[in-house]
């Protein structure tokens, strides 16, 4: 009998370290999943600010489009001031001339910021008429 119980004592042993090591397994495989979920969260969000931060600088720059030479500069700041209101995004509008070989024009530059990690830029050149 004292064999018997031995063979018991050893199988319940067995059985604790199983349990132990099926514990460790299962816990580092909850770490994993819990760093990659927030990590999928945080780029998920960076994602959404690139594209509200995109959306931003083309609408700009779409409704700079039919304004005239004359009045890019003033109409650039009131713009820009509407789509950050709209987006709360810090959209930024910077107007340049420019002379390049035999053309002259306009460049546009857009920016639109919605946090410190997401930032776009478009930019637009505007060739004067040779009239």
């Amino acid at each position: 009998m004292g064999s018997a119980s031995h063979r018991h004592a050893r199988r319940r042993g067995s059985l604790i370290v199983e349990a132990a090591i099926c514990f460790v397994l299962l816990a580092t495989a909850v770490v994993a999943l819990m760093k990659l979920a927030q990590s999928s969260a945080v780029l998920s969000k960076q994602a959404d600010q690139r594209l509200v931060a995109t959306l931003a600088a083309e609408n700009t720059l779409e409704r700079l489009r039919d304004v005239s030479a004359n009045e890019l500069e003033s109409s650039a700041d009131e713009v820009a001031a509407a789509i950050t209101e709209q987006t709360k995004c810090d959209v930024k509008v910077t107007v340049n001339d420019f002379q390049s070989q035999s053309r002259s024009g306009t460049h546009l530059r857009i920016e639109a910021t919605c946090s410190p990690d997401v930032h776009v830029t478009l930019h637009d050149w505007r060739l004067d008429d040779d009239n």
